[in-house]
C-alpha cells in the first residue's frame, strides 16, 4: 500500500517542533545521545564542538545495542578522537538502552567528574529525536540551560527525510512519542528558549 503524503503544513509543524536546533554557544558540557545511524556524523559534530572550544567536556551515552559488539558510547568516542579530541576530555557510559537511561545512568558520572554543577548543556542527537533528548534531560536534570545540536538520520539529507522510508518512520515514530511519554512522565515540557528549526 503507498503511503500517505504528507501535507507540507504538517511537515512545517513538524520541523517547527521537532527539529530545534540553538545557534553555537559556548557550554560546559555536550551530552551525546549514542546510536548507531550516524555514528560518523555525530562524532564530527561533538568534535567540532570541543574543538572550536565550545565544550571543554564531552559525555557520551549508550549501551551495546542488538547486534553489536562494543557500546555505542565507546564506538561513538573512537570516532571522536579520530578527529583530534583528547580522551581526557570524554565521559563514557557504556549501559544506557533507551534515551531515558542514557540520563540517569551518566548522571552519577557527571557527579563524579563535578559537572551537575554546569549551568548550560548542549544535547547532541538524531535530527528525529532531538527534541525529545532535551526533554529527557530536563526531566531528570532540570538546573542547567539546555542547547540542541542535531545530526542527520544517517545519510538521508535534512529537507529529504519525508521522501526516505526508513527516516519518515522514524519522524513520525518520535512525533507520536511525545505526548505518550507526557503523560506518563517519562519527559517534561522543555522551555528551548530562542531556537530555530533547521
Amino acid at each position: 500500500m503507498p503511503r500517505t503524503p504528507l501535507d507540507p503544513a504538517d511537515i512545517d509543524r513538524i520541523e517547527r517542533f521537532h527539529f530545534i536546533e540553538h545557534a553555537p554557544q559556548a557550554a560546559d558540557l555536550a551530552f551525546v545521545f549514542g546510536n548507531r545511524i550516524a555514528v560518523p556524523a555525530m562524532a564530527e559534530a561533538a568534535a567540532s564542538l570541543f574543538l572550536e572550544g565550545l565544550v571543554p567536556r564531552l559525555l557520551i551515552s549508550g549501551g551495546v545495542t542488538q547486534g553489536g559488539t562494543q557500546s555505542e558510547a565507546a564506538e561513538i568516542a573512537a570516532a571522536i578522537r579520530a578527529h583530534g579530541v583528547p580522551g581526557s576530555a570524554l565521559l563514557l557510559e557504556h549501559q544506557a538502552r533507551h534515551c531515558g537511561e542514557n540520563v540517569t545512568l551518566s548522571l552519577p558520572i557527571l557527579a563524579a567528574a563535578g559537572l551537575l554543577s554546569a549551568r548550560r548543556v548542549i544535547t547532541l542527537g538524531l535530527l528525529c529525536t532531538g527534541r525529545r533528548y532535551a526533554m529527557h534531560l530536563h526531566r531528570h536534570w532540570p538546573a542547567p540551560e539546555k542547547l540542541s545540536r542535531l545530526v542527520p538520520y544517517g545519510p538521508v539529507q535534512r529537507r529529504l527525510w519525508p521522501q526516505h522510508p526508513d527516516a519518515r518512520a522514524r519522524v513520525l515514530g518520535e512525533v507520536a512519542k511525545i505526548p505518550a511519554y507526557l503523560a506518563a512522565g517519562f519527559l517534561v515540557e522543555w522551555p528551548c528558549g530562542a531556537a530555530r528549526p533547521m
